[in-house]
């Protein structure tokens, strides 16, 4: 690879990884510290499964008007800059759903400030999924896929797994600095640290939003005007292309059944162990470092091999590990050591899980239709787990207690680490089913050549 290639490339590769980082900053402020800004606020988890469940849906719905028509207007760049630079915008909104501001809407009634403190969070989450969704789900994992080759995708999706975490360390230190979390205070004492968070990362996501129109690389996509608009949209969901892509859908399948263990724990990640007294002060941020570091950098040290190793290869293993974690957490209970020892298995089996399924999914992805193919990716991949995974966890939390506000309510337990381990199991088999039709179709290949070089001997023979 000469000089300039390898420039390119460079270039290429880093915006990418920039791109991800900040988009993952954002999705972690959505899926995990919104989850504890309400929780602070309210006291209501429920509060979190509203959010979960309807910007699942929302994600959903966007990526697939928005996905089709980046693919109808070979545009990928224009969707990413703009929505980042809206969607900064949206996160700094959050600060101002607090429990005061919306106790003085109510007329000092606290029950009805904390029922608006659901609706307004949730009202803003779904308006930020909009422009992530756009920008992210449809637009950047498109433009990921238009960008990058199969040999890249291995290393490069390892690294992208890790992303959601990293993130979650950046905003981990600022809420160190900031004070936050912390659930020793009242919800007024709290407030006023977490609006200098969502500003501080509003900030961030809006000024990367506007760089990205001058340094991300130039679309390399065709324009896909030949289809009706509305049919392309739904083109993967259509039966012809389920027949025509079978690798694509089975990868889905098994990303969905993989993705119900994950979400029937990642929403309520950060509020269970912040529940536990053992978790307090400065522990919450070693313990959850800790797991997150360690996490990362065995999915990173992996990805460098994970193309000799074989992507497919590694996910019984990452399998097995994530329902390790899960078992062993349910039975740790409140030990500092145990959790993190637990808690570093199942983040470890959740990215490599994620690194190896996103890598298999973009492989198998149609090319001219990478756009309207995201739509289905977050049907099956996305919305559903989310919706499925986190209802049947809030369903079986059983902790209850009163709250500041006096009310009786329900914070997450270890009940669910027992519905990560049953879903871990289940995921099992379409992964399993995956596995075999990928060394059915690589034999298949490689037998295909050898045939035809046959038949075409035979044919000289007869010739003669």
């Amino acid at each position: 690879m000469n000089k300039a290639k390898r420039r390119e490339t460079f270039r290429r590769i880093g915006a990418i990884l920039l791109i991800g980082l900040i988009g993952q900053i954002a999705w972690a402020i959505e899926n995990n510290f919104i989850n504890l800004w309400v929780f602070s606020q309210s006291h209501d988890v429920n509060h979190i499964n509203w959010m979960t469940t309807a910007s699942a849906v929302v994600a959903t719905l966007t990526t697939f008007f928005m996905g089709a028509l980046s693919d109808r207007l070979g545009k990928r760049r224009i969707f990413i800059a703009l929505g980042y630079t809206i969607w900064g915008v949206f996160v700094f909104l959050f600060g101002v759903a607090s429990f005061s501001n919306m106790e003085a809407i109510a007329g000092g009634d606290p029950a009805t400030a904390i029922l608006l403190v659901g609706v307004f969070n949730v009202i803003i989450d779904c308006l930020m999924t909009f422009f992530g969704s756009t920008s992210n789900d449809a637009a950047f994992n498109a433009f990921v896929t238009d960008q990058t080759s199969e040999q890249e995708r291995p290393l490069l999706e390892s690294v992208l797994s890790v992303m959601p975490l990293l993130s979650l360390a950046i905003m981990m230190l600022i809420g160190m600095a900031l004070g936050i979390p912390d659930a020793s205070k009242s919800a007024a004492e709290i407030a006023g640290p977490w609006f200098i968070f969502f500003l501080i990362f509003g900030i961030l996501i809006t000024s990367i939003g506007i760089l990205s129109f001058f340094f991300l690389p130039k679309d390399n996509v065709i324009p896909n005007r030949e289809e009706n608009y509305l049919k392309h949209m739904v083109s993967g969901f259509r039966p012809k292309n389920v027949k025509k892509h079978p690798s694509f859908y089975i990868a889905l399948l098994a990303f969905l059944c993989f993705n119900i263990a994950v979400d029937a724990f990642m929403p309520y990640f950060m509020v269970y162990f912040q529940g536990m007294s053992t978790f307090s002060g400065m522990n919450f941020y070693i313990a959850l470092g800790s797991i997150m570091g360690a996490g990362s950098i065995f999915v990173i040290v992996l990805g460098l091999f994970m193309e000799k190793i074989g992507k497919m290869n590694v996910l019984i293993p990452a399998i097995v590990l994530m329902a390790g974690g899960a078992l062993g957490l349910y039975f740790s209970g409140d030990n500092f050591a145990f959790c993190i020892v637990f808690g570093i298995l199942l983040i470890a089996g959740y990215l490599v899980g994620t690194a190896s399924l996103s890598a298999e999914i973009r492989d198998h992805t149609p090319q001219q239709e990478v756009g309207a193919f995201q739509s289905a990716r977050m049907v099956f991949a996305v919305m559903v787990p989310m919706v499925i995974g986190s209802n049947i966890s809030n369903a079986v939390f059983a902790h209850e207690y009163t709250d500041e506000f006096g009310q009786l309510v329900k914070a997450p337990d270890r009940n669910m680490w027992l519905v990560v381990l049953v879903a871990a199991i289940v995921a099992l088999a379409p992964i399993l089913w995956l596995l075999l039709y990928t060394k059915k179709s690589k034999l298949a290949n490689l037998t295909a050549p050898q045939q035809n070089k046959e038949m075409g001997t035979e044919t000289d023979e007869s010739a003669k």
